[in-house]
């Protein structure tokens, strides 16, 4: 595609392909900041790697609503170096696991939203970015923060932390359709990575037994059945603050819709896990109910 063919907005793309085959899911990270790129192209790149997908990654840059895109593109000078040197470095991210990656760097009055249009129009399966990403652009969302973040156009993954070593990986899980999320991405750092894993369910005092059938059953259909069981009596966040430490990696499944929304104002919740020494890495699934309702709303 030729510079005068891309899409508005977009000023360049660049593509290094490895030697797998790159049919299956796409795994978009939109890079922008040098201390958490490589965690957050090392994640996607190890689902990639699982799936027989590949890595996209994308540099929004955004522009400040005075300006026009198209005088924006003209400073072609600064904008290549700056894409340059984040999109390199996540090119040899990717290459280090030999999945297959594109790298396109994109102008946008917008922050989330631009997110998600990308995520759209690439048709991505998981966006994969950091926490301070996820504040950056939802200061810069268009229209109301909520309506946006309810009606998600794929899987997101949101990483708090500037690494990631999935070696000993903790998944508390009530069920959510979330946790579902959490468990494909536990699998693959298992099958990819060699992860250790294990579940955590916490119950009211003298339900362990049921909360041990629960957590089996739970396992048993989400392909975790070789993970260790922790059945614990008290609240999820103490609990999870209290075992915490024992883990290089806590992954947490929304338990409703809104989590971006939530990351980017904060939440009293999110504020508790903040506060953990180990990386965070929070998922949501997009309800299934989003489908119908953007077609009574197109209605």
């Amino acid at each position: 595609m030729s510079e005068e063919e891309l899409p508005e907005g977009v000023v360049g793309t660049a593509n290094a392909v490895a030697p797998t085959g790159s049919d299956g899911p796409t795994i978009m990270v939109p890079v922008l900041n040098p201390r958490t790129e490589g965690a957050l192209i090392t994640l996607a790149s190890i689902l990639a790697k699982h799936q027989g997908g590949r890595v996209l990654a994308t540099h929004i840059i955004t522009v400040p609503d005075q300006t026009s895109l198209q005088a924006a593109a003209q400073n072609r000078d600064r904008i290549d170096s700056t894409s340059q040197q984040l999109l390199e470095k996540a090119v040899a991210e990717a290459e280090e696991f030999d999945v297959p990656i594109e790298t396109r760097t994109i102008l946008s009055h917008r922050g989330l939203s631009e997110v998600f249009e990308a995520a759209r129009t690439n048709d991505v399966d998981t966006v994969v970015m950091g926490y301070g990403g996820a504040r950056f652009a939802g200061g810069r969302a268009e229209g109301p923060l909520d309506e946006l973040t309810h009606d998600l156009p794929c899987d997101f993954l949101v990483l708090d932390g500037t690494e990631i070593d999935p070696g000993e990986v903790l998944i508390p899980t009530r069920g959510s359709r979330s946790s579902e999320l959490s468990a494909e991405v536990a699998q693959a750092m298992m099958e990819t990575v060699d992860a250790e894993v294990s579940l955590l369910h916490v119950v009211d005092p003298g339900m362990e037994e049921s909360g041990r059938s629960f957590l089996e059953d739970w396992a048993a259909d989400n392909g975790l059945s070789e993970a260790a069981y922790l059945v614990e009596p008290g609240s999820p966040v103490s609990v999870i603050r209290e075992v915490s430490s024992e883990y290089d990696l806590i992954m947490l499944g929304a338990t409703e819709r809104g989590l971006l929304s939530r990351v980017v104002r904060g939440s009293a919740t999110l504020a508790a896990f903040e506060e953990l020494d180990v990386p965070l890495l929070l998922a949501e699934r997009p309800s299934a109910r989003s489908i119908w309702e953007r077609l009574f709303r197109s209605g």
